[in-house]
């Protein structure tokens, strides 16, 4: 469920950095005009997805780190302003943000590779909508590291002699 809650956290922070967004919802992958017409949401939103995660790496130790491309779709209508620009306004605010966060998760990484992506289309402006794209790349540690734990020998033993291996009076005491 690490993925869940790297999502819910980051749907958590974006809430309580940016309070004027009047929803900020989860989403189970890409967003387009069609999913906005398909689902009913208050304006401005933002929807966050978990897009993909790329080649999986063993760090040695029990551990894996599981890297995962995220995205906040940004979507805006007319108002006090218009729709493009309060567009643009919660985009600066999410690239003012995004970068180097953690989302409060101590085994995810600092985000990276931030870049946002302006979704027009005639069919979004008829529609009455701007939608922007901010997508990042952030990856979570999973796995228990085998190196943690156990207990430090209080002495320390050494046989340089293959030969002699597993025979005691070969060994030097070295700490």
């Amino acid at each position: 469920m690490i993925f869940k809650d790297l999502r819910q956290a980051i749907i958590d922070k974006i809430s309580l950095e940016i309070p004027d967004l009047q929803a900020v919802d989860p989403h189970p992958g890409q967003f387009n005009l069609n999913e906005l017409k398909r689902i009913t949401t208050l304006l401005p939103a933002v929807r966050v997805a978990v897009l993909n995660t790329q080649t999986i790496s063993l760090v040695g130790n029990g551990e894996k780190d599981i890297p995962l491309q995220l995205a906040a779709y940004v979507v805006t209508e007319d108002g006090t302003s218009p729709k493009d620009e309060s567009a643009m306004e919660y985009v600066e605010a999410l690239l003012e943000l995004i970068p180097e966060q953690r989302w409060g998760m101590p085994r995810v990484t600092d985000a990276r590779n931030i870049q946002a992506q302006n979704m027009f289309t005639a069919e979004a402006d008829i529609y009455g909508v701007a939608m922007w794209s901010v997508t990042w790349e952030q990856s979570i540690r999973t796995g228990t590291d085998v190196n943690l734990g156990g207990t430090t020998p209080s002495e320390v033993y050494l046989c340089g002699d293959s030969d002699n291996f597993g025979n005691e009076p070969a060994y030097d005491r070295v700490a």
